[in-house]
């Protein structure tokens, strides 16, 4: 039987309500907790440190390494300045690069140890390495190659005593083998073994939920990837386990109390209006020839009509952090104090009220095809928990479920 991981992909140490929560949880007796070099940019390692430090219990703990982004971008400069990690680089934007090699690895070991404040890391998976199969020119033979480079540094971690175990956390695990995206099993255990029979090769780590099945599909010899992973004695653990993409977008599977008022359009309308009439007075002082036009601007004009319709926290972030503060801003020529920004933060807060209306709206739709398709089964538990129990007879090891509130936390601890 699986069972529930705490997966630390948002959780920050600047955050007092991530703590609480990571706190029960591996006071609850979570076994693994999953993080990542590159998550909330070393925030999450550094929380999950802080954490173990108070905490009572040992979980096994998973970090990750690979990505190049926020403030590793100045450390691959650094390391490159000296003649170290310039090999093998994968460039995929400029805010965005991949690295599994060896030097880049021996520089993020050391940085996760410290964030974490552990001697030794028991699990360190190569993160998404098929980073390098979107380039030109890429081929297989030359990603396997890469893969067991890094294999070979990882044995050399383990001997020096800075990690237990090694592996690998792919979204291609789970694609057709023949596929040139896809990561497969049996040639990255084969490389494992060519370096020793005594490997410390032994996890790896994949997307999986009701939606994205791949891991079943039965291409290793009549096996699938969960058997087949099984045979050779590594452990899984699957990710997004609850968050599905569908043809009409995110599903996640999970429902979410909201007041009955936001399943009106009305109030919609009514929160929009009180919300933004600290901008239309603003726009009449700055622009007194034209105050009429504020709503003829392309950007509100589209807020306007799609700030409630978002079906993720996610979306409604891009909308606001990405497009209606920045207006605001622009249209005030100065900084925000936080009296004149309440109102716009009050729409943002109904704005996330309203995503988790429409979230519980596709899950609920979602349940009810599961239930009459016999995929799901009716009971008085939550879809999450339904869900949960329905992965855990697949035969995987760990589920990662990201648990950023106590509450949250309280609801999965029956599977821990």
């Amino acid at each position: 039987m699986g069972t529930v991981g705490f997966g630390g992909y948002r959780i920050s140490s600047k955050s007092a309500a991530h703590k609480a929560a990571l706190l029960k949880a591996i006071n609850a007796g979570v076994q693994l907790i999953d993080t990542s070099s590159n998550y909330t940019d070393g925030e999450s390692e550094e929380l999950i440190g802080s954490v173990l430090c108070e905490a009572n219990e040992n979980p096994l703990i998973i970090s990750k390494v690979g990505y190049v982004q926020g403030k590793n971008l100045a450390v691959l400069t650094e390391l490159n300045e000296q003649g170290k990690a310039i090999d093998d680089l994968v460039i995929i934007d400029e805010n965005l690069k991949h690295s599994i090699h060896p030097e880049f690895i021996e520089d993020q070991i050391k940085r996760s140890l410290e964030r974490l404040q552990l001697k030794t890391l028991d699990i360190y998976l190569l993160h998404n390495p098929e980073y390098y199969l979107q380039t030109a020119g890429s081929s297989k033979q030359e990603y396997y190659r890469r893969i067991k480079k890094a294999f070979q540094k990882m044995e050399e971690l383990v001997e020096r005593g800075l990690i237990k175990y090694y592996g690998i956390s792919s979204n291609t695990f789970i694609d057709p083998r023949e596929d040139h995206m896809a990561t497969d099993l049996d040639i990255v255990f084969g490389a494992a073994r060519d370096i020793s029979i005594n490997n410390h090769f032994k996890y790896i780590q994949f997307p999986m939920n009701l939606l994205e099945m791949g891991a079943l599909e039965r291409q290793y010899d009549g096996n699938h990837l969960i058997e087949r992973a099984n045979s050779f004695g590594l452990k899984t653990i699957i990710n997004r386990p609850l968050n599905s993409f569908s043809e009409q977008g995110l599903v996640r599977l999970a429902t979410y109390p909201v007041g009955e008022e936001y399943y009106e359009k009305e109030f919609a309308d009514k929160i929009f209006n009180k919300c933004i009439e600290p901008l239309v007075i603003k726009w009449f002082e700055v622009r007194e020839d034209d105050g009429d036009k504020l709503f003829d601007i392309p950007v509100l004009k589209q807020i306007n009509s799609i700030w409630y319709q978002q079906h993720s926290q996610d979306a409604v972030d891009q909308v606001f952090m990405g497009y209606f503060f920045p207006l605001i801003a622009n249209i005030w020529g100065r900084d925000l104090s936080p009296k004149e920004s309440h109102s716009f933060y009050e729409l943002y807060e109904h704005a996330i009220e309203f995503a988790k209306k429409n979230m519980s709206h596709r899950a609920i739709e979602f349940e009810r095809q599961a239930i009459n398709k016999g995929l799901l089964f009716e009971s008085d538990k939550s879809l999450s928990q339904k869900v949960i129990e329905k992965y855990q007879t697949f035969g995987i090891d760990y589920i990662l479920i990201g648990m950023r509130s106590e509450e949250y936390v309280t609801q999965m601890k029956n599977y821990f």
